[in-house]
């Protein structure tokens, strides 16, 4: 009797690479989205609860204190730790005193920048900067080094695949987080700067937890540093080149309204940036496994494979984001009044449904992008990144003050769709090495 054939023998390298999909979905996936569920979440409650127990000026003060996080955090991951991900199947030594290596230079960056912020809170404060401005700048000096090791800690856990961790550490900062804000909100005593001043404590307190637990994963020596410091500045420095367009990009139009339009327009255009961000929890929770996931997979499989890997991947994220855009074209408004009470959030859908859009064509160019820096061409993604915040700040500064919050959610429109065109274009421009195309051949016919 004729037995048929097994499944290993008619796998198909097409039909191996989608069952490793499937699996990985089933299992980094799931949590990975899981975890962004949870930061998204936090930070989407935060803003609510700001806009709705304050006002718009603070909301908007707010903004600009999470937007200097947030290029700190990307300057981090651009120098530090997304290098460490990049080289952790070959360090220079050790992998202990690697990972140690990582971590003492995600100190001094912490320390630096917080000389920084103090700096500029005294700064503001002999000059009568505008109110708000000042608080802010000295909460965010005591809670830059927590921000920075917290985001360490996932970034960390994600490179090691080990997005459970991740997972857990961003639990306890949310419930500290979120359950103090309560109270505070509760007691009238919630701002801008106290907001930012609890997240730097409930950091803190859970990124000392997670050093303790893992200190056995770091081998206290200073002896790769240097080199860890060279490499890491060899390949961060095209990483943070395009780190800092995108959040000079994502970050324009606040700080253009705060110049142009005051406070008040900056927490309106924020709100609508929260309606938006409830696909976060999905766009972030799938990348923050695609870098190890491609660099993987290249490793593996070669870049003919990696290629078809970034194709399935962006043609999943455009479905669900295209899902997304139609759910806020269609309840935008409503989601608007039902969070966010006060009048002068009122009678923005248009800005929302432009915005969504805007999130659907970066969703689209973003494996691209992150593909390019696993094949270690993130020279390419930064000049494109370049490229697309130059105009998006062109664009902003033009529309903004004839048309308002409405223009300048075009100006993102236009350029996330130039910048999601020029990363598709760099990618699908890199040749495979003949080494990949020997390894794809001998894949092919096994």
């Amino acid at each position: 009797m004729t037995m048929p054939p097994t499944t290993a023998a008619n796998e198909t390298p097409l039909n191996a690479m989608i069952m490793r999909s499937v699996r990985l979905l089933a299992g980094n996936h799931v949590l990975g989205w899981a975890d962004q569920a949870i930061v998204s979440a936090s930070n989407f409650l935060i803003l609510v609860m700001i806009g709705r127990w304050t006002d718009p000026h603070q909301l908007g003060i707010y903004a600009i204190g999470v937007s200097v996080l947030a290029l700190l955090i990307a300057t981090q991951e651009s120098l530090i730790t997304r290098p460490y991900s990049i080289h952790l199947h070959h360090p220079a030594g050790a992998p202990a005193e690697h990972a140690f290596s990582a971590l003492s230079l995600s100190v001094l960056l912490s320390a630096g920048a917080t000389f920084v912020a103090a700096s500029v809170a005294l700064l503001f404060l002999a000059f009568d900067a505008v109110p708000g401005l000042v608080e802010i700048s000295w909460a965010l000096a005591g809670a830059i080094p927590f921000v920075l090791m917290r985001e360490f800690a996932r970034r960390f856990a994600f490179a090691h695949l080990a997005v459970a961790r991740a997972l857990l550490l961003d639990i306890g900062v949310t419930i500290l987080t979120v359950f103090t804000l309560i109270a505070l909100g509760c007691t009238n005593r919630l701002s801008a700067a106290s907001a930012i001043s609890v997240a730097g404590f409930a950091c803190g307190f859970v990124s000392f937890a997670w050093l303790y637990l893992a200190r056995k994963e770091f081998a206290w020596s200073s002896r790769q540093l240097a080199s860890t410091f060279q490499r890491s500045w060899q390949m961060g420095k095209w990483f943070l080149s395009s780190q800092l367009a995108i959040q000079v990009q994502g970050y324009m139009t606040p700080w253009l309204a705060l110049i142009i339009a005051g406070a008040a327009a900056t927490g309106v255009y924020t709100a609508c940036t929260s309606i938006v961000g409830f696909a976060n929890p999905l766009l972030f929770g799938f990348f923050n496994v695609l870098l190890p996931k491609f660099v993987q997979t290249l490793r593996q499989h070669g870049a003919v494979a990696l290629k078809r890997q970034v194709c399935l991947d962006t043609v999943l994220l455009a479905g669900v984001m295209g899902a997304f855009s139609l759910v806020v074209f269609t309840y935008g408004d409503a989601i608007m009044h039902l969070l966010y009470r006060d009048e002068s959030y009122t009678g923005y859908g248009q800005v929302l449904v432009v915005l969504a859009l805007a999130a659907l064509v970066a969703s689209v160019g973003a494996p691209a992008s992150i593909a390019l820096a696993a094949v270690g061409q993130a020279r390419r993604v930064a000049g494109v990144t370049a490229l697309a915040a130059v105009l998006n700040f062109v664009l902003i500064a033009a529309l903004l003050p004839g048309w308002g919050l409405l223009g300048a959610a075009y100006g993102v429109l236009a350029a996330e769709t130039v910048g999601s065109i020029g990363r598709w274009l760099a990618f699908l421009t890199v040749k495979p090495d003949a080494a990949a195309v020997r390894q794809e051949n001998r894949l092919a016919q096994s």
